[in-house]
């Protein structure tokens, strides 16, 4: 699915004959301009959140609403003063698809945000969540690591590995000696993990467990990414696992 949307985002790119800021002249602003609109209170600016509502949930930019890209011409959304887009960072095309999706209902002053949340985040800015409480990010950067390493330690008892899949996914298929803990079982969980080891965790593609491995970083774990996540590990045809 994500590599369908990847797709149909470059197609509509390169329908483009003449790009502003490389968009289809949609405006792309920075997390800095932004915040700027933000805080001298813009007139008419409306933020929109294109990705799910769980996610919305979780962490999103003060005062955003929340319009998934799929439905984003359903939601309403002002067409006088500007919309400003976005969804998770640099490599997330969904607010460039719902750029469009509103460009084609007629909708005129529309920009994306540049690097999604992401950016807003690595710049302090505050979030918002579901609770309604606004708080600084804590910026904390995840090392990658390649699967043919990960692959040559599959025995190695210092390194440990992390599913953060559903359960569901897991059972399919997973790497060898996996551990299945969702993020949302991540909290709790963490209690029995040990400070010791050498953390990898994955999801399906690359930077999905990214949130997970930030949180168990924050909690004082040594903790990597797998680049590319699972899907790269089964296209490499490495071992896999399957049930429990």
């Amino acid at each position: 699915m994500f590599n369908k949307l990847i797709s149909k985002f470059v197609l509509i790119s390169g329908l483009c004959a003449i790009a502003i800021n490389g968009y289809c002249g949609i405006t792309i602003v920075s997390a800095e301009k932004l915040n700027e609109m933000f805080v001298n209170k813009a007139e008419k600016l409306t933020i929109v959140d294109v990705r799910g509502g769980y996610d919305f949930q979780k962490g999103h930019i003060p005062g955003a609403v929340n319009a998934p890209y799929n439905i984003v011409d359903k939601a309403n959304l002002p067409k006088e003063g500007a919309l400003v887009l976005y969804c998770g960072n640099d490599k997330c095309p969904l607010s460039h698809l719902a750029a469009k999706t509103l460009e084609t209902a007629g909708y005129k002053d529309i920009q994306v945000l540049e690097g999604g949340i992401a950016a807003w985040i690595a710049k302090g800015f505050a979030v918002e969540t579901a609770a309604g409480v606004e708080k600084k990010s804590e910026v904390i950067t995840i090392a990658s690591v390649r699967p043919a390493k990960v692959r040559k330690r599959l025995t190695d008892k210092t390194m440990g590995i992390i599913d953060a899949r559903p359960e569901n996914e897991f059972k399919i298929a997973h790497l060898p000696g996996a551990k299945n803990i969702p993020l949302e079982g991540l909290a709790a969980a963490s209690a029995d993990l040990s400070k010791d080891t050498e953390w990898v965790v994955y999801d399906r593609q690359a930077g999905r467990a990214g949130d997970a491995a930030r949180a168990l970083a924050a909690k004082g774990f040594k903790v990597k990414e797998l680049s590319g996540g699972i899907q790269v590990w089964s296209a490499k045809k490495y071992p896999l696992e399957t049930g429990q």
